[in-house]
């Protein structure tokens, strides 16, 4: 029978991430991240569902990935977020009854799936689920992670999202709550991998529309930051998103 944690113990679940594995070493983490939005192409003013994944290893088949802290990601400047028109769903919500009971309808927005290992059990390869609803004004998302080995996970945590200048057009920032982090007593959770897309429409509304034609260069730029626990070393990784003129 799996234990389940109650309170602190009993919420464990994080962003882009569900966590596990033993006391972390130290280490420095590679990783990719890809996009992708659908349509790629059409006039400005256009729904876009957008997708993003991340990959983390290891630098080496020796070493631990890590531990994650904190999940930041920058989109792209060539659309904008509808969330101050959408009902919102608070991370307090769904941990009150560690179910989506409370959250109104059109408040979710998205959702994805992880990956993620605990060595000291040892568990490897640990599916989870995320899903992700409109925070309130839609300057934030809620990020809920579920997960059921190695321990029963179903936790809500919050993630800020900042309209930006420059190359990126937003940044979100997510702090992974403690006990997604160490989900048991020396249970240290470790991330490989989350995809999640973002599509969503109330009231004839898209959450993300595009405000500009696809560049000439034919991509949009993307890119992720990751904190690890203690002394492991962040990762920072970029990529570009296709797109047709």
């Amino acid at each position: 029978m799996l234990p389940i944690r109650n309170n602190r113990a009993l919420v464990a679940a994080a962003a882009t991430a569900l966590l596990l594995a033993a006391a972390p070493s130290a280490m420095a983490a590679r990783g990719s991240l890809s996009g992708s939005i659908n349509p790629n192409k059409g006039p400005i003013g256009s729904p876009i569902n957008l997708k993003i994944g991340a990959k983390l290893d290891a630098d080496s088949s020796d070493k631990e990935r890590g531990t994650l802290t904190k999940i930041e990601l920058f989109f792209p400047p060539n659309a904008r977020t509808n969330g101050a028109k959408f009902p919102s769903c608070s991370p307090d919500q769904i941990n009150a009854t560690r179910s989506f009971s409370s959250c109104p309808k059109g408040s979710k927005i998205g959702g994805g799936t992880l990956r993620a290992d605990v060595p000291a059990v040892p568990v490897f390869n640990v599916p989870g689920d995320i899903t992700i609803f409109n925070g309130k004004g839609g300057k934030s998302v809620t990020i809920n992670i579920e997960a059921h080995n190695p321990v029963e996970i179903f936790e809500a945590f919050p993630a800020t999202l900042v309209k930006t200048k420059g190359r990126y057009g937003y940044h979100l920032t997510g702090n992974i709550p403690s006990s997604l982090q160490e989900i048991n007593d020396g249970w240290f959770a470790e991330v490989s991998r989350f995809d999640t897309s973002i599509s969503a429409k109330w009231r004839g509304t898209p959450y993300i529309e595009s405000t500009t034609l696809c560049p000439k260069s034919l991509k949009v730029p993307i890119g992720g930051r990751f904190s690890f626990l203690r002394d492991n070393a962040p990762l920072s990784v970029t990529s570009t998103i296709a797109c047709r003129r």
